[in-house]
């Protein structure tokens, strides 16, 4: 994908965001999918990155899962992150970041887990 196309496909979800889980039936079932192999990871992550969270339909289950981590919610398209941050609960909220998966804003070793649904798609330099 060219750069003109990532940002096209940024202002694309950004529109989209206020009614994107309506049609995102591959999105909740590859996140459910994904929600349940976490079962045979053995560790309690302290920060979880949620790379590409879109409106964050993960956030909640991640929360359940591990008490105590913190989670940093990011995505190329702010409005994204908008309806992200509404599935957060007035004692856990997740630590939203608008910035792009191949320059991301954080120093190496920053997360114990990197959860991540159907977004490397979207990547122009995937080694990045």
């Amino acid at each position: 994908m060219s750069e003109a196309n990532k940002a096209l496909a940024r202002r694309s979800f950004g529109s989209a965001a206020a009614d994107y889980d309506q049609a995102a039936a591959l999105q909740r079932e590859v996140g459910q999918r994904l929600l349940q192999r976490l079962d045979l990871v053995k560790i309690q992550p302290e920060r979880i990155l949620d790379l590409g969270c879109g409106t964050g339909q993960c956030i909640p289950d991640l929360f359940a899962r591990y008490k105590s981590a913190e989670v940093v919610a990011l995505d190329i398209a702010l409005p994204m992150l908008e309806q992200a941050r509404k599935r957060s609960r007035w004692l856990r909220k997740p630590r939203c970041v608008c910035a792009d998966a191949e320059s991301l804003p954080f120093a190496d070793s920053s997360f114990d887990l990197v959860f991540s649904n159907l977004m490397l798609q979207w990547c122009v330099q995937l080694e990045a």
